[in-house]
Parts: C-alpha cells; sequence; structure tokens
C-alpha cells in the first residue's frame, strides 16, 4: 500500500478557477454529494472568485447550496455533479484509490493524496490524468495497513469544536506569536493588549482553551498508543 502526493494541471473546473486565482488557496471536500469549497486571500480576489465559482457550478451542472464572505476567506457548498470526466478525484475513486481530502489547489495546480493498493491500478489513474494535463509526483511512500487510522480517523470539528470562536483565535495566535516557545516569546500582557482584553480575561481564554483541546485529544491518543499497550 502507498501513499502519494500528486500535482495535477489540467482543465477540471475546480483547476481552472485556481488558474484564474492562482494567489488564492482553496481547499475542497467532497462527499459524492456535497462539494464544499473554503477560499483564503485578499478579500477583493475572494469576492471576486466567489462570484466566479458560480460559473464553475454551471460548468459541471449544478447549484450552489449556500455561501458565506468572511475579510479574508469564503466557504461554498455546491450540490455535487463532478463525475470521471471532469475531476481528479472521481477518477481516482473510480480506480479503486482513496484520496485524503482535502484537495489543494494553489497557483493553478491541484495538490491530491491518493492512498493506492496496487501499482497497476495507479499507473492506470496516472496515465489517465496524464491525458488531461500534467501530472507530477511529489512524494511516495509505503503505508502499514494499521496507518490508514492516521490519515482517517482525525474530525476537525471533534478536535476544535468545542472551542469558542474567541478561544480558538486566541489560542491560535498565542502559538503564532510564540508564547509556547521555548523561551516563550511572546507573554500574556501582551497578547492581551494585541487583542484589547484584559489580562486576566486573554489568561481565562486560553486555559479553557487548552483544557478543551487537551480533552478532546484523549480518543485520538487512545487510538494511537493502542497498539503499544502492552509496551512499558
Amino acid at each position: 500500500m502507498d501513499e502519494i502526493e500528486i500535482s495535477i494541471k489540467n482543465r477540471t473546473p475546480f483547476s481552472v478557477l485556481s488558474q484564474e486565482f492562482p494567489d488564492l488557496t482553496i481547499f475542497r471536500w467532497c462527499s459524492s454529494i456535497i462539494d464544499y469549497v473554503e477560499m483564503y486571500g485578499h478579500k477583493e480576489r475572494i469576492e471576486e472568485a466567489t462570484e466566479r465559482l458560480k460559473g464553475v457550478t454551471e460548468r459541471i451542472h449544478s447549484f450552489v447550496i449556500t455561501a458565506e464572505l468572511a475579510e479574508d476567506s469564503s466557504s461554498t457548498a455546491i450540490s455535487c455533479r463532478c463525475s470521471v470526466n471532469n475531476s481528479t478525484i472521481r477518477l481516482a475513486e473510480s480506480m479503486n484509490l482513496l484520496w485524503e481530502a482535502p484537495a489543494i489547489y494553489k497557483n493553478g495546480e491541484e495538490r491530491l493524496r491518493l492512498i493506492s493498493f496496487s501499482n497497476d491500478e495507479f499507473s492506470s489513474f496516472f496515465d489517465k490524468a496524464s491525458s488531461w494535463g500534467t501530472v507530477r509526483i511529489i512524494k511516495k511512500k509505503k503505508m502499514r495497513p494499521d496507518s490508514l487510522r492516521d490519515v482517517y480517523s482525525i474530525s476537525l470539528k471533534e478536535l476544535f469544536g468545542s472551542l469558542s470562536s474567541k478561544q480558538a483565535l486566541y489560542f491560535r495566535d498565542a502559538i503564532v506569536r510564540g508564547m509556547f516557545s521555548s523561551p516563550k516569546r511572546v507573554k500574556v500582557e501582551k497578547m492581551a493588549n494585541i487583542h484589547g482584553i484584559s489580562k486576566s480575561t486573554m489568561q481565562e481564554h486560553l486555559r479553557k482553551a487548552e483544557n478543551k483541546l487537551i480533552r478532546s485529544m484523549e480518543p485520538y491518543l487512545t487510538l494511537y498508543i493502542h497498539p503499544d499497550t502492552d509496551q512499558s
């Protein structure tokens, strides 16, 4: 079993969108029923791309279910009409390959991570995908069968869903600014000043976020250490 990361440049709908907006980072999840698309970048470009996304949905004979626009991002749910003729994801699935969500689009290219159970099946996919455009293998490594859970077991909602929006924002900012580095690069007082709140309020947000994250990680830690439970 192999895990293979590939870069694809072709004329499938979402790749075309990325080619028109190479400065944006686009994430795509697809359940064969819903395409969920998130885009990140400058506000003006996000607005343009979100409008352009309507054309993408028309191209695959689909429609937008819901769309939300924020300061520097957008999220759009689309009724999925992908097929083996217009989606590398569907093509991969048709050839018995698993794919790891999300597919990532940046600089006009699609990044896709695949799980291959057979060299012949991946070769067939590679040949077909290459007939659409350019395909590059970025990384390929062997996987143990039990390592599939490392790829598919983690849910972002289960991991972070208990955090309030402020707790998530402040905790992410604290990580980025180096509060948890050694040595510590920023203090709570500085974080509080940046966000315009008191030191005690910032401490409370960070403490609650840390406690919630630790609790949410417990089932994944249990799953991770399970094969080694007989070891000291």
